[in-house]
């Protein structure tokens, strides 16, 4: 699903968001427009994931100033989850734009 979030094109590859993710996506830009810092909560299979990734690779290819995304977990298959999820997320958005995986951005 690609769609427009308070003038940012996010590109999010599932076809149906909950409510609460939708929230969670605009809170966190909030605070990037803002330059400041968030603290953001939801239940564990909400989600969470798939909202942060694509959330911030959209606001990085619209802002290419933006900066880095640290993503840190606690042990390594959490973070073969979150590595698994991002190229879901840049997969989904290099398909919508019509580029091939490596110029995904």
């Amino acid at each position: 699903m690609r769609f427009d979030l308070d003038g940012l094109d996010v590109f999010f590859p599932y076809d149906r968001i909950y409510l609460e993710q939708h929230q969670y996506m605009r809170a966190l830009k909030q605070a990037l427009d803002a330059g400041g810092h968030c603290l953001l909560e939801m239940p564990t299979g909400t989600g969470k994931t798939v909202c942060l990734l694509s959330l911030i690779t959209s606001y990085q290819y619209a802002n290419p100033g933006a900066g880095k995304l640290v993503y840190c977990t606690r042990t390594v298959p959490e973070m073969n989850h979150v590595m698994e999820e991002l190229a879901t997320v840049l997969n989904y958005r290099a398909e919508q734009l019509g580029l091939h995986e490596n110029e995904g951005g």
